[in-house]
């Protein structure tokens, strides 16, 4: 047997080995991956580099293999700022604006106070831009004030759409060039209602958690009662998926609801309700790797930040009625609960929240 042979078997020995040792944990290494992952989509990038720094490998291989390919990423990205990122269009002005962003997003991730960095460095750099390209007449107090709107403006002058959000202390935009539209009719507990989706088919700049999490962290889109329509990232979903039809159409149009019954909810509040949502109507085929998501993603530490609070509140909700607990992490549990006894419980946490904002409509927090 050749000498090259022999060591070819040797490392594929030692990788079956390997990969045994590791199976046993390979679920445990998924969610801890998944975990770190989406810290830093939440925008605590911080905490997902301080994560990465006590953890430096996996037990199982397979994940330890995705782990360094998406550890080396992200330290070129945020800690030695060395990658080259490609451009997504030929639009120079678009092309600008994204990088403008981008490099905000960069330098403000490991910020503390990110609301401070942003105001002072964001403006300044978009009204730079703009006034030295004369994209704009605005004086900079004026740009301070409206910011986006001129950004807007620029970008649909440039044959595109745009869409800004102010999430996690975190300023984010959305940029495509191509959508369609589709009118649908989704049923909720206490109301039916027909709305507009926009599907958006090419981006051009994705937004901040495409971007903070290296492709990984992608959000299915948002509702705009400004526009009386729900976005989707068409890519993200089939359209005949479970996924689609309740963590997509009910989870987005309950947000468009509630925002026009209870106008001074907070967006903490508002995903809370609607991740709710979710486990009344989910199936055995999504409901228990939704709550595994929910608990890898949730924490009570910064109340701001809108989708980890609203996960954790909702999992410490759902633990009390479920299992008589302060808050139940350990997954195996969950997934011995039938399907019926969760959607239940989910609908009582649905009802209580509903009976706050009945004695309130006015409300700013139910939870």
């Amino acid at each position: 047997m050749k000498k090259r042979t022999k060591i070819i078997i040797i490392l594929l020995v030692a990788f079956i080995a390997l990969f045994f040792y590791g199976s046993k944990n390979f679920e445990n290494d998924k969610n801890h991956l998944l975990h770190i992952k989406t810290l830093a989509a939440n925008g605590n990038v911080l905490d997902a580099f301080n994560e990465m720094e006590e953890n430096q490998s996996f037990t199982n291989p397979l994940i330890n293999i995705a782990y360094n390919k998406w550890k080396n990423k992200f330290y070129s990205r945020f800690v030695n700022k060395d990658e080259i990122i490609e451009p997504n269009t030929d639009n120079k002005v678009v092309n600008d604006i994204s990088n403008i962003y981008r490099e905000y997003w960069i330098n403000s991730s490991f910020k503390k106070n990110k609301q401070v960095f942003s105001d002072s460095i964001l403006t300044s750099n978009l009204y730079d831009y703009l006034q030295q390209n004369g994209l704009t007449d605005l004086t900079r107090n004026q740009l301070e004030k409206s910011s986006f709107e001129e950004v807007k403006k620029v970008i649909e002058s440039q044959n595109a759409y745009s869409a800004s959000f102010y999430l996690n202390e975190t300023y984010g935009l959305k940029i495509w060039d191509k959508q369609a539209e589709k009118k649908y009719t989704i049923e909720l507990p206490l109301d039916t209602l027909t709305i507009s989706v926009v599907f958006i088919e090419n981006y051009l700049l994705k937004g901040v958690a495409d971007f903070t999490t290296m492709g990984i962290g992608k959000d299915g889109g948002w509702s705009s009662n400004s526009n009386q329509s729900l976005y989707c990232n068409k890519g993200e979903y089939d359209l005949n998926s479970e996924k689609f039809k309740l963590s997509y159409l009910k989870h987005e149009a309950n947000h468009f609801v509630d925002v026009l019954k209870y106008p001074n909810l907070s967006s903490t509040d508002l995903e809370y309700r609607s991740k709710i949502i979710e486990l009344m109507y989910c199936s055995k085929e999504t409901i228990y790797k939704r709550i595994a998501e929910f608990i890898n993603s949730a924490s009570s530490k910064e109340r701001t930040h809108s989708h980890p609070y609203a996960n954790y509140s909702l999992i410490k909700g759902m633990s009390k009625l479920l299992f008589n607990s302060e808050y139940e992490s350990d997954y195996d549990k969950w997934k011995n609960t039938s399907v019926e006894v969760i959607n239940n419980a989910a609908k009582q946490l649905y009802n209580q929240s509903g009976s706050k904002l009945l004695k309130d409509k006015n409300a700013s927090e139910i939870i």
